[in-house]
């Protein structure tokens, strides 16, 4: 564990009276900036598609007179091809804005404390199991088999 998070003795030492030293601070903001200005530059480039579909739909309506005619006689055909661009942008610019709250939350969060005698459970489903171990009253959710980690019945302190 202190090689995959590359935490120091100090930052462990730290953890244990509850505080994140700033090192962590750092990482954990630089982790939330990276996840929005992912979303950032997949947005610009995916932002072309829809243009580029607009466009071929454009040229095809253009490409020959009666298309021309059509295209010209009913005005609904251009505003309900304006709007789906608008409605395209938005989508994007809604993902962008929910990203970014999401990145700010990460950043700014808190460091909350669990502690407690160890309950493990483990539920089933169509998609594979989900493995549960609750701390005091919290429950923390697990995609793998963690009670190699956590003893049950054991007592526990953990920050998240």
């Amino acid at each position: 564990m202190l090689t995959f998070y590359e935490f120091t003795d100090k930052d462990l030492k730290s953890n244990r009276n509850g505080f994140i030293t700033p090192r962590q601070q750092e990482w954990v903001k630089g982790f939330a900036q990276g996840i929005s200005s992912a979303q950032r530059s997949t947005a610009k480039i995916a932002i072309v598609f829809p243009f580029l579909g607009a466009c071929m739909i454009l040229g095809m309506y253009l490409s020959n007179e009666d298309a021309r005619a059509s295209f010209f006689a009913n005005p609904q055909i251009l505003i309900a091809l304006c709007l789906t661009l608008v409605l395209v942008v938005g989508i994007f610019a809604l993902s962008i804005y929910f990203t970014d709250r999401r990145a700010a939350r990460l950043s700014d969060a808190v460091l909350k404390k669990a502690e407690g005698t160890v309950e493990l459970n483990e539920e089933y489903s169509k998609v594979g199991p989900t493995y549960f171990v609750r701390i005091g009253g919290t429950e923390f959710k697990f995609g793998e088999d963690v009670s190699s980690y956590f003893a049950k019945g054991e007592i526990f302190r953990i920050f998240y």
